[in-house]
């Protein structure tokens, strides 16, 4: 059994041998990767098997209600590398760009509460994302003038 990498579908053993003998078609044959495996490395850069781990266990953006697909978002260190922030998928988190400047504008925060949930806080008040979507836990009023 694997899964088909455009549509994160499984296929099945029959599909990939007709695949193999299909002329002119190549396919990936990638390890099993542990998404709850915790190895960290002391660089801030992101090897690619921790990069495969992340975008396998969230698939996409961390951000609330953001859907960009995890393989096309930047790894968001949760705590800062510059701050004694691990490399490692327990402190890291698909962003896409736009959310992930955001968020090193130091206009929103986010803490890792498990593996591939986050709770955000955000101007327009507090939100949980894990595998199932999006959840508004409270909601900021606006000022009154």
């Amino acid at each position: 059994m694997g899964r088909f990498g455009n549509t994160r579908t499984p296929i099945s053993v029959e599909q990939v041998k007709e695949w193999l003998n299909t002329p002119n078609t190549s396919v990936v044959v990638r390890p099993v990767v542990d998404l709850a495996g915790h190895q960290p490395v002391d660089s801030y850069e992101i090897p690619d098997r921790i990069r495969r781990q992340v975008t396998g266990r969230d698939h996409h953006c961390g951000f609330p209600y953001c859907t960009k697909p995890a393989e096309a978002c930047d790894l968001d260190h949760i705590t800062p590398h510059a701050e004694g922030g691990p490399t490692c998928p327990c402190n890291l988190s698909p962003c896409c760009r736009g959310h992930h400047r955001y968020k090193t504008s130091g206009r929103t925060s986010y803490r890792m509460l498990t593996p591939g949930t986050y709770h955000w806080t955000l101007p327009t008040g507090t939100y949980l994302v894990d595998p199932t979507g999006t959840h508004q836990l409270t909601a900021t009023p606006p000022d009154e003038d």
